[in-house]
């Protein structure tokens, strides 16, 4: 993989382990939350909602403005509790904004890639969150920009995240350009689309449901930091 002179990589469950995130902020909401509801209805019911409404936000049907919270409208309302839905997710949104836990491997990859190939981290994301997160963790020397999609206004696969992504690292060979990601509807779609050279991170072994397959297919980041260098 030396020919590549510009990685652009996903952020969460490709460098960043958002699940840990996740269920950190969530096991502070059910404390608050605890006797409402049993906590593993509420975990799995959140979990629904939360998984359905950012494949909105991919098709273009929710902005994450609306999304912070309407999760919460829609979880009280499956719930049937009388919660502001508006309080909790900004609560939910600071919780989250804290979450700097690192995939395996993560760091050493961004430290070794970066002394030769520039880093930049293209996210869907909420920008309070993806900000604060990136900026606070330990990779964030070894990335030279962050493309947010709340802040370009789109989300991958859009095409406009990889204009922004290209706009920051200059006039770039889209051969010599590869996208890394765990998300075959966005990172993955959105890279071929593109014309670039993609990555598929896949610990689980799911199978592909695209078209065509991945340039690449590895089950984490960690496989890469010997072949890229």
């Amino acid at each position: 993989m030396g020919k590549y002179e510009l990685i652009l990589a996903d952020a969460d469950e490709t460098i960043f382990d958002f699940a840990m995130t996740e269920r950190t902020a969530m096991d502070r909401l059910v404390q608050e939350l605890s006797g409402d509801v049993p906590e593993e209805v509420l975990r799995a019911e959140y979990h629904r909602i939360n998984g359905a409404i950012w494949k909105e936000v991919e098709l273009g049907t929710m902005d994450t403005r609306r999304l912070r919270a309407e999760r919460f409208r829609r979880l009280f309302d499956a719930l049937g509790l009388g919660h502001s839905p508006d309080d909790f997710g900004e609560r939910f949104i600071s919780y989250l904004s804290t979450g700097t836990f690192l995939l395996e491997g993560a760091e050493e990859f961004c430290r070794t890639v970066s002394a030769r190939i520039p880093i930049i981290i293209v996210t869907n994301g909420i920008a309070d969150v993806q900000r604060s997160r990136i900026e606070r963790s330990a990779v964030r020397p070894y990335i030279r920009d962050i493309i947010i999609s709340e802040e370009v206004g789109a989300s991958k696969p859009d095409a406009r995240m990889f204009d922004a992504a290209f706009a920051a690292a200059g006039r770039m060979d889209r051969s010599r350009v590869l996208m890394i990601g765990d998300s075959l509807s966005s990172d993955i779609l959105g890279g071929m689309r593109y014309g670039i050279d993609t990555c598929w991170v896949n610990p689980r072994g799911l199978p592909n449901t695209l078209p065509d397959a991945p340039t690449y297919q590895i089950k984490s980041i960690a496989e890469l930091s010997d072949g890229m260098t």
